[in-house]
Parts: C-alpha cells; structure tokens; sequence
C-alpha cells in the first residue's frame, strides 16, 4: 500500500467572480474549455485541452497574438492536434497567477474534473498531499486577490476543508454554533450575531449561507 495520503479538492470561482480576474479574458477567444489531461513541465504544467471557439478563426487570432501578448501568458499553444470550425483540442502551458504559484507547490498535480464555462465560471480539481494543498490553498488566495473561491474536498476528512474556510466566515459559523444558531428552536437570530461580531446583518447572512453551503458540500462526498 503507499505511504502517500492524497486527498482532492475543487477550486471554484462563479462567473461574476471569474470575471474579475486576468484568465477570464480567455473567453473572448474560447468561450469553454475542458483539461483532458496535465503533465509538469520545466516551465510548469502542460496541458491537453479541448476549446470551443468564439467563431471559426478564433484559434488562429490567438496563435497570432505573439509570446508577449498578455492572452499569451495565460495560456501559450505549443500544438494544434486537431480542430474544426468550432472546436480544437490542443496542448499549451497555461501561466496566469494560479498555474504559475501552483507549479511552486511541491506534490500537487491539476487533475480531472478541470474546465472553464465563460457563462458559468470555472473549476480546477487538484490532487496532492494534505500539506500542500494547505499552502495551495492560502497561495492562491494571495495570488488570486479574492476570497470568492469555493474549495470542494473530495476526503472523508471534511475537517481539513473546514480549516480552508477564510477566516472571518468561520469566525461568523462558530459564533453562530456558539450562541445556538442551529439548535432547535433557535436561541438567536442572525441579528444577535451582527451584534456580537460587529458586521451587518446582510453580511452575517452571507457567512453563514457560503460557510454552510462549502461545508455541506464537503460532507455529502463522505456519503
């Protein structure tokens, strides 16, 4: 049996939040994208897609952009293996902030499911080792600039997701589990928690609905 302990998670952003972010512009060329597979690479991982295309030469303007274009850093096409009107499968290295703090990590590898929907947004599954999905985790926070990002264990160990909860939503879940939230009945309103933590109540609404939902959704792979 091996000594490794791998475990797998999903990073995913929505479209509004997707938007904001540098590897969205993808989508003015491919409107969809899907990982058929990854391999590391000297410079970082190298990857097999399957793109849609915005209209008919849309794989053709993006190879023409040039090795300094911005698009280019983000995704740079090493070879077209195959292709049509509307869509091509191809292999290229993909460089925005993510994939590039991500080929940093040690024992970590994108894997399946990964893909990208400009209409909906976009999931990396990552598989590694308990300790480098932790820094994983905290780095793209750092390099990603937001705390949108749902991460989706697939473990039974549902309390290492619960830790990659961002601090302030857990914060809001503990105090609500403290002060008898989720008791039945009920020994407080979600107004008794904006009072205790200072936050407006639309905001202690919102922690609470994200904290349940990721935790949720880590529990139901245990089932």
């Amino acid at each position: 049996m091996s000594d490794y302990n791998l475990r797998t998670i999903g990073l995913s952003l929505k479209q509004q939040d997707w938007a904001k972010t540098p590897g969205y512009q993808l989508t003015e060329y491919f409107p969809n994208g899907r990982f058929i597979g990854t391999v590391p690479g000297p410079k970082g991982f190298t990857h097999i897609l399957e793109i849609t295309k915005e209209h008919p030469r849309s794989l053709d303007e993006f190879t023409q952009l040039g090795p300094e274009h911005p698009m280019s850093r983000i995704l740079s096409i090493q070879e077209v293996y195959s292709e049509n009107t509307q869509s091509a499968v191809v292999k290229g290295v993909m460089s925005g902030p993510f994939f590039a703090q991500l080929s940093k990590i040690p024992k970590v590898w994108p894997t399946n499911p990964s893909n990208w929907d400009r209409n909906r947004g976009i999931i990396i599954t990552v598989m590694g080792e308990q300790s480098s999905l932790r820094e994983m985790a905290r780095k793209t926070r750092e390099v990603m600039a937001t705390n949108k990002i749902l991460f989706t264990l697939s473990s039974p160990k549902t309390e290492f997701f619960v830790e990659e909860i961002p601090d302030r939503r857990k914060e809001t879940v503990k105090t609500a589990i403290s002060m008898g939230y989720y008791e039945y009945p009920r020994r407080c309103t979600q107004r008794d928690i904006a009072d205790r933590l200072d936050l407006k109540q639309a905001t202690v609404s919102e922690h609470l609905q994200r904290g349940e939902m990721s935790i949720m959704t880590s529990w139901s792979d245990t089932i």
